[in-house]
């Protein structure tokens, strides 16, 4: 069955749908998103076939590609590694530079900060030297100072990062940004706090954290599975039960978006491609959508499956993507 359905998304990538045929392609696609992933990894081994060669040998290669691919069926992650590494392969001259240490002093005190480009498939991590894991998201800011570690573990961040904290009891481990103070002992959390998100979110893996917004009267205690929103806009606080290890999946490399409306999913992918996006249209951006994406794919490859659940008509211009109604 699933030869079948790939051999029907080849027909799609190749033009050869009309009528019935494309419309049956579309119904199937957007039933489920094993569908949608089913689709990228099919479209990803097409793609590998070379362009130059006769149009029979790149159906020849597309079978064996296929043959292999589904007498791996239980190895579907090692795929998405392979690609990794091609990927990893052609940006190696931009990896290189994606992340540099910068030192400088301020009030005597050494301040070691790592900047993360955003070209990785996968979240860059540091290790603090006490152990703690801090995995870095895209566009992100971190910063620790010379002091860290003596008497109170306290960090900087402007981004998003998640935290696997090493467990020191008397040594409160302290997240700062603009807005909040994020007080944790030992515990897995993951925060979102770009300067120029209206919205700052905690999301709780595991433990407790404490927070202390500016702006809000009362401190507030996460306990595992919780997440809290911050609006800098309205200096409002909307505290709510989720899956936190969807919220955490972009480690990895997926994106995984639960009903969330199209101008939110933009306003993440902004951050994990360095793209601006220009909606012309308030009810669309109020449409909602669920799914998962993978860094691996192009902005129009996800702006391609976003079109399969949402009508919408789109332009890329370099780093500016403009979306209207259809």
């Amino acid at each position: 069955m699933e030869n079948e359905h790939s051999e029907l998304i080849i027909g799609y990538l190749q033009g050869r749908l009309h009528g019935r045929d494309l419309d049956n392609f579309y119904v199937w696609v957007n039933e489920s998103a094993d569908n949608k992933k089913l689709f990228f990894e099919t479209k990803a081994l097409y793609e590998a076939c070379t362009p130059s060669r006769e149009k029979s040998e790149i159906q020849d290669s597309w079978l064996r590609l296929l043959e292999k691919r589904t007498s791996r069926q239980h190895k579907k992650q090692s795929f998405w590694l392979r690609i990794s590494t091609y990927a990893a392969v052609a940006m190696i001259a931009t990896a290189v530079t994606s992340s540099i240490f910068i030192f400088s002093q301020k009030e005597s005190e050494t301040y070691i900060t790592r900047y993360v480009g955003g070209d990785g498939l996968e979240a860059d991590v540091v290790v603090l030297p006490d152990g703690t894991r801090v995995s870095l998201g895209s566009r992100t800011s971190f910063a620790y100072d010379s002091h860290y570690g003596k008497s109170k573990r306290i960090v900087h961040l402007e981004g998003e990062a998640y935290f696997e904290v090493a467990k020191e009891k008397d040594k409160p481990f302290i997240v700062e940004t603009k807005e909040q103070s994020i007080e944790a002992l030992g515990t897995k959390f993951n925060v979102s706090a770009y300067s120029s998100d209206s919205l700052l979110t905690t999301t709780l893996l595991d433990g407790s954290v404490l927070l202390t917004t500016s702006n809000l009267s009362l401190p507030t205690i996460l306990k595992p599975n919780e997440q809290f929103i911050y609006n800098r806009n309205t200096q409002s606080a909307l505290l709510q039960q989720v899956d936190a290890n969807q919220f955490v999946s972009w480690t990895t490399g997926y994106y995984y978006f639960p009903e969330q409306s199209l101008e939110a999913i933009l306003y993440r992918l902004s951050h994990v491609y360095g793209v601006q996006f220009t909606v012309k249209s308030e009810a669309l951006n109020r449409r909602t959508f669920t799914g998962t994406f993978y860094r691996g794919q192009s902005i129009k490859d996800i702006l391609e499956i976003i079109h399969l659940s949402i009508p919408i008509r789109y332009k890329i211009n370099d780093h500016q993507v403009t979306i209207s109604e259809i």
